[in-house]
């Protein structure tokens, strides 16, 4: 895409003294570089065509352009131009940011006069895939890629690994999880996160090598969040087939589906401290949930089902909040609204983590936390699981 920048750079050869030999004329004492453009967005790169009035010095060696942005803090060089008669450079940028130029003009005793100036780029907040980028990992990597941006995902199937670490950038598919799929090679994990949110995605083919390796679809820490994503069919040679998460990670409406790993298919927290909140997680192989002595999550609205061994341990009871969920193996007698009751799921059959809606009888119905804060979009009380909470249709 070819874009200009537009900066007016007044390079005055001010009061101090003439650094050449021969004076200029009166009527070259002062020459004014102009950049145009046209630009509103940068999505990858865009040109910033520097031009300048001619000037006539006598012993003339060249011009020199020279380029820092607002992060650095050292000139970088971007041409020399030996031939006075030349009045125009071209420079590329490639960072929505401040870049400051100073041009010099050298005579062949090494002598230089600088004057400098500086422009902002216009801000692009959203790369959009695949129109501005064919690949979610290079849209993330770009420079053009701040903190707060979003990346909006059209409908697709993206190969390969993701790796979203370090910025705090929202990526988010346009249409769901029904029609939008982040899928690993098999031989890797899908999704590395330790910051920002991956929301509406099916996360699948997760296959990470090597026998302690945990974490076969996501591996999640920091203060990562995830969100109305369902993790599907990978594995962990280890634990956490669907997903591992450690730090502030937070999880919201997402489904997890057979997943699988050496005991847990579903999800392992370790030394987690975020909130768990109306996710479903049925049918991983063998386990659904482990969460772990050093860990204090907030495990709310929940639904853990089908399960060959365990639906939910939890090694401390005492440092975390478990309450209306339900797994097999909440008590009768629980007072926190935990149930253990049949979720009856409604089977669709077609389309990929759709099983996993409630039937009208169901007794996840109108039962998870009572708070106004987890009530449904309609306003009514939460319903456990992916499809319930505020959440659900977002």
């Amino acid at each position: 895409m070819n874009k200009y920048l537009s900066l007016i750079i007044g390079l005055s050869l001010l009061s101090c003294e003439w650094p050449f030999d021969n004076a200029p004329s009166d009527d070259n004492l002062y020459f004014t570089v102009s950049v145009s453009h046209e630009i509103t967005r940068i999505v990858d790169s865009a040109a910033v065509e520097i031009s300048w009035a001619e000037v006539t010095i006598e012993d003339f060696s060249k011009f020199i352009i020279e380029r820092k942005s607002e992060l650095d803090t050292n000139w970088t060089l971007r041409a020399e131009i030996p031939n006075p008669a030349v009045s125009l450079y071209i420079d590329m940028v490639n960072d929505d940011i401040t870049f400051f130029y100073r041009v010099g003009i050298s005579d062949i005793n090494g002598n230089t006069r600088w004057d400098e100036s500086s422009t902002t780029i216009p801000l692009t907040t959203k790369l959009y895939i695949p129109a501005d980028y064919e690949n979610i990992q290079h849209a993330y990597s770009t420079p053009v890629t701040d903190e707060g941006d979003s990346i909006i995902v059209s409908p697709g199937e993206y190969y390969g690994s993701l790796g979203l670490l370090g910025k705090n950038v929202v990526v988010k598919s346009t249409h769901g999880f029904t029609s939008t799929s982040i899928i690993a090679d098999g031989f890797s994990r899908c999704v590395n996160i330790n910051k920002g949110v991956l929301q509406g995605f099916l996360i699948t083919g997760g296959a990470p090598m090597g026998a302690y390796t945990v974490g076969g679809g996501v591996y999640a820490s920091g203060s990562a969040v995830l969100k109305n994503n369902c993790i599907s069919n990978n594995t962990a040679p280890s634990q956490g087939g669907g997903a591992y998460i450690t730090g502030g990670v937070s999880l919201y409406n997402n489904i997890f589906h057979n997943n699988e790993g050496a005991i847990i298919g579903g999800l392992l927290i370790s030394k987690g401290s975020g909130e768990i909140i109306n996710n479903t997680f049925a049918d991983n192989i063998s386990a659904g949930v482990g969460i772990d002595k050093q860990s204090s999550v907030v495990f709310i609205n929940n639904i853990i089902a089908n399960h060959t061994y365990f639906d939910l341990f939890v090694e401390n009871l005492s440092n975390v909040i478990i309450a209306y969920n339900r797994f097999k193996e909440a008590s009768s007698q629980d007072s926190t609204g935990n149930i253990s009751e049949n979720p009856l799921f409604v089977p669709v059959g077609f389309i990929p983590c759709f099983d996993y809606q409630l039937s009208d009888l169901s007794p996840c119905v109108d039962t998870g936390h009572p708070d106004i804060q987890y009530n449904d979009p309609d306003g009514t009380r939460n319903d456990m699981g992916a499809f319930g909470g505020p959440g659900n249709n977002e």
